[in-house]
């Protein structure tokens, strides 16, 4: 009988622990989720960076360049899109292995017609793995990739010249995102 009892509380342990885990691994998913619906809400204000990648802490956008649940501990942002604001120079955007785990392939992508998912365009990519390691890695990205034509000043019409930037691993889950301003 006291055998019974000690399987049933086993059991039970184990079926309450598993519980917890699934519970906790669908809200870490339930979190990725919701940080990639803020994602795609229309860009209001942007991180401003010199073009010696120096942010202006007197002017941070604090939803740009978070990163998404998935990957805190993997992958940090050195620096945010720099030069921010830009004059059609070359953006670069700096990120930063942890070395704590591993991340499939970096793209950088635009969405010129920001409420058309079709837009889609591919402004960078890094497609191999990183792995247990430390390491840089340097973005670059057109600003005439923000425009539907590749034209820089139809860019600037677009939601008077901000727009968002997403980074994503291999399989299209968002790393991070933050706005850049077109001048």
């Amino acid at each position: 009988m006291q055998h019974n009892i000690q399987i049933t509380f086993i059991s039970f342990l184990f079926l309450a622990v598993s519980t917890l885990l699934v519970t906790s691994g669908c809200s870490r998913s339930q979190d990725q989720v919701e940080f990639e619906r803020n994602a795609f809400r229309t860009p209001e204000n942007f991180t401003r960076v010199s073009a010696g990648g120096i942010v202006d802490t007197s002017h941070i956008d604090e939803s740009d360049w978070q990163i998404g649940p998935m990957f805190q501990g993997f992958i940090e942002v050195e620096i945010p899109a720099f030069p921010n604001p830009t004059r059609n120079e070359r953006i670069e955007v700096e990120l930063l292995t942890t070395g704590h785990g591993t991340i499939e392939g970096l793209y950088a992508v635009v969405y010129p017609d920001f409420v058309d998912e079709r837009s889609r365009r591919l402004a960078d990519r890094v497609e191999r793995s990183f792995q247990q390691t430390l390491e840089r890695i340097v973005l670059r990205i057109e600003p005439v990739d923000f425009s539907p034509s590749r034209v820089y000043s139809d860019a600037l019409d677009i939601n008077d010249g901000l727009h968002r930037l997403f980074i994503y691993d291999r399989n299209n889950n968002l790393i991070t995102y933050g706005d850049i301003q077109l001048e």
